[in-house]
């Protein structure tokens, strides 16, 4: 049997332990809302952009008959539409950091919207990219659009980094997912670029609506996966 010193000793031991957890959880609490602070601005700054590029992206791509384009688009107003959502998301987690049943529930209904969207822009993109290669359809440049195109290449790549980066941090599949469509609507961007070029240069008209069903393709592979994470 352990004597009154043993007793000390090991009370003394759990007292570490158990304030060196505390201190764990503490610590990590700020670090995790400075996380979801930075990750609500970029949600915000993807709805601006997606207020904007989106909108005159689907108007321009519809006259020009441009489906990169309006894929581009519509990947835009999915994006900003799942990023709303995700910053309604994250506010509810810095509304209550310490309670996590609102967090959770946030999360799984942020993580179904973000993954619906995503099969949703992935089968308009697809049947309105079959429809053009079975039309054999050319589109034309709206110079609007592709300035909008251009800066979109520029912009949405680091959204979506920093998206990725903080899903990571805070383990949130919905997130992930928002990043995945800021990265789709990159490609996308690039991909309208790309296909107004080769088509100005080379007469390849078919490249556009190729390149779309391909990032159509990449799309549905990512919804599935967000929403699969809801049973992960």
């Amino acid at each position: 049997m352990p004597g009154p010193d043993g007793d000390s000793s090991t009370q003394d031991q759990l007292r570490r332990i158990l304030g060196a957890s505390s201190r764990q959880t503490v610590s990590a609490r700020p670090e995790r809302e400075t996380a979801a602070g930075r990750a609500a601005v970029a949600c915000a700054l993807s709805v601006a952009w997606a207020a904007v590029a989106g909108t005159v992206s689907v108007a321009a791509g519809v006259a020009s008959g441009a489906v990169a384009l309006v894929a581009f688009g519509l990947d835009s107003v999915i994006d900003g539409s799942a990023s709303a959502v995700l910053v309604w998301r994250l506010r509810t987690e810095l509304r209550n950091p310490s309670g996590t049943a609102g967090a959770e529930k946030a999360e799984r209904l942020a993580t179904k919207a973000v993954g619906a969207a995503m099969l949703a822009a992935a089968g308009y993109v697809a049947v309105q990219a079959i429809r053009t290669l079975a039309a054999g359809t050319a589109a034309r440049s709206e110079p609007v659009a592709l300035i909008l195109l251009a800066a979109s290449v520029f912009v949405l790549p680091g959204l979506g980094f920093v998206k990725l980066r903080l899903a990571r941090t805070l383990r949130s599949a919905a997130l992930r997912g928002d990043g995945v469509l800021s990265a789709a609507g990159a490609a996308l961007a690039l991909v309208a670029l790309a296909g107004a070029a080769v088509q100005s240069w080379w007469g390849w008209w078919w490249g556009n609506p190729v390149a779309a069903v391909l990032i159509a393709l990449f799309l549905i592979r990512e919804g599935i996966r967000t929403l699969t994470a809801l049973t992960g």
